[in-house]
């Protein structure tokens, strides 16, 4: 997975629109500049990488909709997440593979050949997610876009009242990371709530947004909080993991159910066990989430956050 651009010639102290505008552009450049890569089978990180381009995007776009006319961007959002949308189910498909591949080495060598034929449906499913990714490219004509979504973000980041004092670039940083942060200790709730699937599914999601928030307005603050992002991104690792262990459980269940109707004795002892492994793994999973959810807790990294946010927009007002 590629990081993501260093966004050249933000203003921290400048308008906020101004720094909007330049993200965009910027974040959208990235994504175009996977498509290619994207449809390479032969490696799945293209299209990881086109994946979180478009995740990068997306979520810079939702931390400045307040500050933006969505109306002006409508129509590049829908299209953008019909291209999320494709990215995602070849991505999901990948993970899954690559995981059960895996797995399959632990398990007895008779149930091997059931397995193999599981793995095999998911390839199937895999293919068909990418000729739907292929399509949806070409349909798409992403250079089109890209000019159509330039010219609506100089519509919605355009200045009309000149009179009204506009929020500064980092002051909307500092307010957007805090909102992400509290999103975030909100859904905490769902470590303590282990069955609660789309709780900590929730959570995982307030956690890569965060994620994001830090990594790109990290350069309007002159004490570092890039290590709040990595430490955010672990997080996120852990539950995304838990997640990733809900929907293969949730395959496998089907699967078991259809094998018992269909009276498929040799498929049904294969998928019993596969489900008895991944209930293990994500118990391991979400201990290690919790752990360091606890830790961030002791620590009290969203007070130093915060802290961190608060002095520095002191200094800021003193300059």
């Amino acid at each position: 997975m590629a990081k993501a651009k260093r966004i050249k010639g933000i203003k921290c102290k400048s308008v906020a629109s101004a720094g909007i505008k330049l993200v965009l552009v910027t974040r959208f450049e990235e994504l175009y500049g996977f498509h290619e890569t994207a449809l390479d089978w032969s490696d799945p990180e293209g299209v990881h990488s086109m994946r979180v381009a478009s995740r990068r995007l997306r979520s810079a776009l939702r931390d400045f909709t307040p500050y933006l006319r969505k109306r002006a961007l409508s129509g590049a959002l829908k299209e953008l997440k019909d291209i999320a949308d494709a990215l995602g189910e070849v991505r999901d498909q990948d993970v899954a593979i690559m995981a059960l591949e895996k797995i399959v080495h632990h398990a007895p060598a008779d149930l091997s050949p059931a397995l193999q034929q599981f793995i095999g449906a998911k390839r199937e499913v895999r293919d068909r997610a990418r000729e739907e990714l292929k399509a949806t490219l070409e349909q798409t004509e992403l250079k089109q876009l890209q000019s159509a979504f330039n010219a609506s973000v100089d519509e919605a980041t355009a200045t009309r009242d000149h009179t009204k004092p506009q929020i500064t670039y980092q002051e909307m940083s500092r307010v957007v990371i805090l909102g992400r942060l509290k999103e975030l200790e909100k859904l905490s709730v769902g470590l303590f709530q282990p069955f609660e699937i789309e709780t900590l599914h929730d959570m995982r999601i307030a956690a890569k947004r965060l994620r994001y928030a830090i990594e790109l307005f990290q350069q309007c603050w002159r004490r570092s909080i890039a290590g709040y992002a990595k430490r955010t991104a672990r997080l996120q690792t852990a539950l995304g993991d838990v997640h990733d262990c809900d929907v293969w459980m949730e395959s496998v269940g089907k699967e078991i159910l259809s094998a018992r109707k269909q009276k498929q004795p040799e498929r049904v002892a294969a998928m019993m066990w596969l489900l008895s492994y991944l209930v293990k793994l994500r118990t391991k999973h979400l201990r290690d989430a919790l752990a360091r959810w606890c830790e961030w807790e002791k620590q009290d990294v969203s007070g130093k956050l915060r802290e961190i946010l608060a002095v520095e927009r002191e200094k800021s007002a003193t300059v």
